[in-house]
């Protein structure tokens, strides 16, 4: 499968999301715009997009198989499956084998198609009951209603576990320029798996609007249980970086560009809210790649962030 180096991330297009009391952060765009949008990056260029049955309580995917209809052969269309939303806002993690059929159907009803591009693990499988939720995969690629199965995580053992039961075509996880060493990029080296980015600007830490001047999170805002002062400093710290900005180079192309550089990124998902975030990011794959002493530099900062 050939996807565009940049993706789109649907997860914020889904609307307001509570789990468990606490909101999600992102505000609702609109179902029209989220659609347009989405067709937009299209025209762009962009070809790959990732959703999940737990976004918006489904409505992610609604939007995009909205934007996709009439289309969906231009599209490599991936969502997830293990995490849903239970009635009153909680979380429900379920990837067993008798929930997974339902949640195939259900992914691909919302996303108006007869088959998934990729179709991922949202959770880590469980030994004993992953080897039947396999087979059931498997079974869907020979039908044609999957074309590549895999994983979206951040735990090598993870990947490792579904790989020896012959079951990974595709790994989605976080990765920046400032993650430390990564053991999933060695494994897709090592393996020649599909490697789909997320959090390249590490929950914002990299994309330059708040080195200066922090976020500020409401207090249902799932992402403020951290307090104001240690965000303040923790975002202001990668601040070092601005020394290698240029004039074509802001702050969310040098993160992506360094991305783009290692052979195992093979699409980068950024979440964005705007077509321009997405010209933004696109930017970063028409520059050439970083110089050795520019990759040196930004190891010996990345060096002392992480003492």
């Amino acid at each position: 499968m050939q996807v565009s180096e940049i993706g789109v991330g649907a997860w914020q297009l889904g609307g307001p999301l509570v789990l468990d009391g606490k909101a999600d952060g992102h505000p609702e765009l609109g179902r029209d715009f989220c659609i347009n949008l989405i067709r937009q990056c299209g025209d762009l260029g962009i070809n790959f997009v990732d959703t999940a049955e737990q976004y918006g309580r489904g409505e992610s995917e609604r939007r995009v198989g909205e934007a996709l209809k009439g289309q969906r052969g231009k599209w490599i269309l991936s969502t997830k499956f293990g995490n849903q939303v239970g009635p009153n806002g909680e979380r429900l993690r379920d990837a067993s084998p008798a929930r997974v059929p339902v949640s195939l159907e259900g992914s691909l009803k919302r996303l108006q198609t007869d088959y998934l591009d990729v179709y991922v693990y949202h959770i880590s499988p469980e030994p004993g009951e992953a080897e039947q939720v396999v087979e059931f995969l498997l079974a869907a690629k020979q039908k044609g209603q999957v074309r590549a199965v895999g994983i979206s995580t951040s735990s090598v053992e993870d990947v490792e576990f579904l790989h020896s039961l012959g079951c990974l075509d595709v790994v989605q996880f976080p990765h920046s320029m400032v993650s430390p060493p990564d053991p999933i990029v060695d494994f897709l080296a090592k393996h020649n798996a599909g490697g789909v980015v997320r959090g390249a600007f590490a929950g914002g830490r990299l994309c330059g609007k708040y080195f200066h001047q922090p976020p500020k999170f409401s207090p249902d805002d799932i992402r403020s249980n951290a307090r104001v002062e240690e965000i303040t400093t923790d975002f202001a710290r990668h601040a070092v970086f601005e020394e290698l900005l240029t004039p074509e180079r802001g702050m969310v192309q040098l993160a992506l560009r360094w991305l783009l550089d290692e052979p195992t990124t093979h699409v980068i998902i950024p979440g964005g809210k705007s077509l321009d975030d997405y010209r933004q990011a696109i930017r970063a794959t028409e520059l050439p790649a970083l110089t050795p002493a520019e990759k040196a530099r930004i190891e010996e900062l990345k060096t002392g962030l992480l003492a």
